[in-house]
């Protein structure tokens, strides 16, 4: 699990925040590992990553949102919102240093209200301290189901 999750905060690290060039949402559903990411397909430029492992019952979820507001060392919190529901998250703030900016890390269990949100609302946003982005849900939507299923074990 370290070894997976080190290579997709290692990518994200070396992701430009700034750059908003195709962005969509990517499923992986291998059962080992599911991840379901939203940013440019065949690049590092990742702004929302959510993966499990299902056998040890944990998801952690990266974002990137560019913000020059936080410091990398500590707790950092953020905000997803998804119509009239919101879910504020606590995790490590890891330096990106490819651009200066923080990215936040959480790990815990599946986390159902995550879920809920991804099915919430037309759009997503996430809310840093100096930082804010929406993303589209609908293209997420088929993917969903099956990453929550694989997330809890489920087949």
């Amino acid at each position: 699990m370290h070894g997976a999750t080190a290579c997709v905060l290692a990518l994200l690290l070396v992701t430009p925040a700034g750059a908003q060039d195709a962005r969509s949402w990517i499923f992986d559903d291998n059962p080992e590992m599911p991840v379901l990411m939203f940013g440019a397909p065949d690049s590092d430029n990742l702004l929302l990553t959510l993966s499990c492992d299902p056998k040890q019952k944990r998801m952690t979820i990266i974002e990137s949102v560019a913000s020059k507001k936080m410091n990398p060392g500590g707790t950092a919190s953020f905000k997803l919102t998804a119509g009239t529901t919101s879910l504020d998250l606590t995790g490590d703030a890891v330096a990106n240093e490819s651009d200066g900016t923080v990215n936040i890390e959480v790990i815990g269990p599946p986390n159902p209200r995550v879920f809920a949100l991804l099915k919430g609302g037309p759009s997503l946003v996430i809310e840093v301290p100096g930082g804010k982005e929406t993303i589209p849900l609908a293209a997420a939507a088929p993917h969903v189901p099956g990453f929550e299923k694989l997330c809890f074990g489920r087949r």
